[in-house]
């Protein structure tokens, strides 16, 4: 089964396949909680992609740029989010990770007010607080094409 070498060279043996996290968990709980997703074999992968195999591995945390992205990336999904509950009928464009932060562009029906920033930033803040596990989820073609008709359907 795998030995995952880190990067001060030292290596870990496991009798089964285990993730980024896993591997955070066994170094630490500290560097557990802190741990975003990890670099296998230097490929930027989820926190709970399985590692199979030998492999190098640098568990990502925010201290990391790849860290900062990714948290910057998941954000933007968190403010596309947070539109689409106060403005349903807001039409969604791109939410880009940029080099100081994120957007979201958006087509609503009127002007954003300093009350609506307020309402928006509050409304990010509960759902944060909601703590929804992001999970990856694999799906067929045929399941992606019918899950992406459904929420076209319900635009």
């Amino acid at each position: 089964m795998p030995v995952i070498t880190l990067p001060d060279g030292s290596q870990r043996h496991f009798d089964h396949a285990v993730s980024p996290l896993d591997v955070a968990l066994d170094i630490g709980p500290g560097l557990a909680k802190a741990t975003i997703a990890g670099r296998v074999n230097g490929e930027l992968v989820d926190a709970s992609d399985l590692i199979e195999n030998d492999a190098t591995l640098s568990i990502i945390t925010a201290k990391d740029e790849d860290g900062l992205e990714i948290i910057r990336h998941s954000c933007a999904h968190l403010l596309g989010h947070a539109i689409k509950q106060l403005w349903p009928n807001t039409k969604m464009a791109i939410g880009p990770v940029i080099d100081n932060g994120f957007y979201y562009d958006v087509d609503l029906d009127h002007t954003l007010t300093q009350e609506d920033i307020d309402a928006l930033e509050k409304r990010m803040h509960e759902l944060a607080e909601k703590n929804y596990d992001v999970i990856k989820k694999k799906v067929s073609w045929h399941e992606a094409r019918e899950t992406f008709c459904e929420a076209w359907r319900n635009l």
